[in-house]
């Protein structure tokens, strides 16, 4: 197929677009900038300008595509409605990129049994009800093949989305941090593992399939405790919620939350088979280890409790 991949300069975007490309499908990536078309042309992978800020230009670009994979942003509704309407009564091919996070519970680092599927019912909480419409926009369209995927916690090649943050924050602040007791469980999933669900979904799921991605998971004391050993700092728990939005920031109730999937559904429809390095091995031994494990650790002047 000919496809197009917005935010293919991104972490997750640039894999999906080459594991488009191993599998023999002509990707074009789409990047908001120059700098981030450059990105794309270094991987092999034909680079055009596109803005998820604007969204007739969008729906002109994916028309001229049979299937789009978006990657840019979850929470963007205007991209979202312009592609779903640039494809809808074509039958080409729409995968939107969610998130386990759809399920947070704002655990505040408790633990939970509840292990989320695809098609059990769910009421998400306020805060991420947006995301959550935007997916059953997607997997309710009409005339197209519209399919959703719900990473969690990406990890490999030393980046991620929230690793990065959570090792920032150790070194600025000279320690590792979880809320409450930690017990809080996320799912995880290497890279490259994760961006042959793209593959694989292109190829083989049916409209309206919706497809939770965790290879294994993990309790959050467990992750700052090996940031810590990473960033050389010790791990306790936040003295109390506004130190943890201080060193945190925005992220402070997401990784307090559970994020717990069962994948099951694409390793039944999609034939899937994770088989990337854990996440315990990369951060102990591999990428995070090379790229994380010599970098200065730089104290910052706010007050962290550590004397309370």
């Amino acid at each position: 197929m000919k496809v197009l991949v917005t935010g293919a300069n991104g972490y997750l975007g640039l894999a999906i677009a080459a594991a488009l490309d191993r599998h023999g499908h002509e990707v074009h990536g789409m990047a908001r900038t120059e700098a981030g078309r450059r990105t794309v042309a270094a991987a092999g992978i034909f680079a055009v300008a596109g803005d998820l800020d604007s969204p007739e230009e969008l729906q002109q670009l994916a028309v001229g595509y049979d299937a789009v994979v978006e990657t840019a942003n979850a929470d963007h509704s205007a991209s979202a409605h312009a592609l779903v309407a640039a494809l809808s009564g074509t039958d080409k091919t729409l995968i939107r990129t969610s998130g386990t996070g759809v399920y947070s519970d704002l655990a505040g680092g408790n633990p939970s049994a509840v292990v989320h599927t695809e098609d059990a019912p769910f009421e998400p909480l306020e805060p991420i009800r947006p995301r959550y419409e935007l997916d059953d926009l997607v997997l309710n369209a009409t005339g197209l093949r519209g399919i959703v995927i719900r990473p969690s916690l990406v990890y490999g090649y030393g980046g991620s989305q929230q690793l990065p943050v959570m090792l920032r924050a150790a070194l600025r602040h000279g320690f590792s941090g979880f809320l409450g007791a930690g017990l809080n469980v996320y799912g995880n999933v290497y890279l490259e593992d994760q961006a042959e669900v793209y593959a694989l979904a292109l190829e083989l799921a049916e409209a309206g399939s919706a497809y939770n991605v965790a290879a294994d998971e993990m309790p959050f004391v467990q992750i700052a405790s090996l940031i810590g050993s990473l960033a050389d700092v010790p791990t306790r728990p936040f003295a109390d919620d506004a130190e943890a939005a201080k060193v945190w920031g925005s992220w402070v109730h997401g990784l307090g939350s559970n994020t717990r999937v069962d994948s099951a559904k694409a390793v039944a429809e999609l034939g899937w088979l994770p088989v990337g390095p854990s996440l315990e091995q990369e951060l102990t031994s591999g990428s995070y280890k090379k790229i994380w494990g010599d970098a200065p650790l730089i104290i910052e002047s706010t007050a962290t409790s550590a004397a309370r």
